[in-house]
């Protein structure tokens, strides 16, 4: 019983120096940042990406650590406008960094520049391309009434079609049955009328 007292004493020693040394490491191992892409963006912060963007995490001064996905408390990017792509290349990718910038951890001095280039250089631009956008959309509900109406058109005739179809066939019915007591004149007419339903009504 004696002997196993050195024993324990050594396990706890060896036990307790395990946990000082992971706690050092732990420290050692300073800040932690991460590497996010998203929306065709890259960036370096302190904090998870948002979302679902690559998300490589490692601490400062040291290699690749295991990749982390708690982005709860970011805030998601906003939805680019759809004039951005009537826009010149340089003010669109404006729009797209104040649109990317909290996701970016951007803090309001950064953003708040951003914005005032923005405003300086990209006013009349924006302006023209959300003109240019409210233009693409008329001539789109142009051409979608335009189609409706052909559509309509195209109704109209089919059922007109039918009607008078409907009414020739019906006029040729009771031609037919007086066949017997016709004229050679009144077959000669007969023949025509028929005829003539065939050729307009050839489904019929």
């Amino acid at each position: 019983m004696m002997g196993t007292r050195p024993l324990l004493r050594s396990l706890r020693l060896a036990a307790f120096a395990l946990l000082a040394g992971s706690g050092a490491s732990a420290i050692a191992a300073g800040p932690v940042e991460y590497h996010c892409n998203g929306d065709g963006v890259s960036w370096t912060s302190n904090r998870p990406c948002p979302g679902t963007n690559r998300n490589e995490m490692r601490a400062l001064g040291s290699g690749p650590q295991t990749p982390s996905y708690d982005a709860s408390s970011w805030p998601s990017l906003g939805k680019a406008p759809e004039y951005l792509p009537y826009m010149s290349v340089e003010c669109a990718q404006l729009n797209d960094a104040i649109r990317t910038g909290p996701a970016r951890g951007l803090k309001s001095g950064p953003m708040s520049e951003l914005q005032a280039d923005y405003q300086k250089r990209c006013r009349e631009d924006e302006a023209s391309a959300r003109k240019q956008l409210q233009e693409a959309e008329k001539q789109q509900r142009d051409r979608r009434l335009d189609q409706q109406a052909a559509a309509e058109a195209e109704k109209s005739r089919a059922v007109l079609s039918s009607e008078q179809c409907y009414e020739m066939l019906r006029i040729l019915h009771g031609k037919r049955q007086r066949v017997v007591s016709m004229t050679d004149g009144e077959k000669a007419d007969l023949q025509r009328f028929e005829d003539n339903y065939k050729a307009r009504c050839p489904r019929r």
